[in-house]
């Protein structure tokens, strides 16, 4: 009897293992592993400090995080009153899985100015991976790109209104053989590699160039700022699949051995 209760728990445990290892196969692909994080007081402090030095416009500078997800945003003002704020947001944010991964980034940018005119300079903007070197941002066009030498027009956003772009750092476009166009790669950020990699090389930057000029005064001096988007990718610490699983890996078979007298 005792030989038999020994081979039917090394069977139930060899189960519990082949399962145990499908559920883990299928959280790798599934499960959130990693945590895009912005840096929000360092933006926040950045673009005060360049609205002090400028005086251009009554503004103070704010980033507010909700549920993981961060958003920038300057509020302008006229007489102590509040007029109008420009909102940059910069996605993916937040919790991730470690595939598929991140080919473009997007800039939304929301202009509730009455008279100014938000403009977003991307030849003059600069993203960079990992701490590597610094590469021009590429906007993502309808159509496909055939050139890069010529400058790309900025993004003007008009009173009252919004616009979302897809940007790319320039070293990831690629023109296939026998073709014209330029394609972008694979990966922008490769999540998956990303729990090899030292701390320190877990980040990326994006610095976005913007103007803000009044459309009443056109040959007034407008407001330049550089916001420097810095995110942290946070490797998140792993968990079991399941909780059945949790509690079968504390299981003692020795348990259910008799025990001697």
């Amino acid at each position: 009897m005792g030989v038999e209760l020994l081979i039917l728990t090394v069977y139930f445990i060899c189960v519990v293992y082949v399962l145990y290892q499908m559920a883990l196969s299928v959280e790798d692909q599934l499960e959130d592993q990693v945590a895009i994080v912005l840096n929000g007081e360092d933006l926040q402090d950045a673009v005060n400090a360049q609205l002090q030095q400028q005086n251009l416009y009554q503004a103070s500078a704010e980033t507010q995080t909700v549920n993981g997800v961060s958003a920038f945003a300057m509020t302008f003002f006229k007489e102590g009153e509040q007029v109008g704020t420009v909102a940059v947001q910069v996605m993916p944010q937040g919790k991730r899985p470690l595939q598929p991964a991140v080919k473009t980034l997007s800039v939304n940018v929301v202009n509730t100015l009455p008279d100014q005119q938000v403009f977003i300079e991307w030849d003059r903007s600069a993203l960079s991976i990992h701490g590597g070197y610094a590469q021009r941002v590429i906007r993502q066009v309808p159509g496909s790109t055939t050139d890069l030498l010529p400058s790309q027009a900025p993004t003007v956003v008009n009173p009252g209104l919004q616009t979302s772009v897809s940007i790319t750092g320039e070293s990831l476009l690629s023109r296939p053989d026998n073709q014209m166009t330029l394609e972008v790669g694979p990966a922008l950020i490769n999540l998956s590699q990303v729990p090899n990699m030292p701390p320190m090389a877990r980040k990326y930057t994006l610095q976005v160039v913007m103007w803000v000029r009044s459309t009443l005064h056109p040959n007034a001096p407008a407001l330049q700022i550089i916001l420097p988007f810095n995110f942290q990718i946070e490797v998140l610490p792993d968990h079991v699949a399941l909780p059945v699983l949790s509690w079968l890996l504390n299981f003692n078979p020795s348990a259910l051995l008799p025990r001697g007298r």
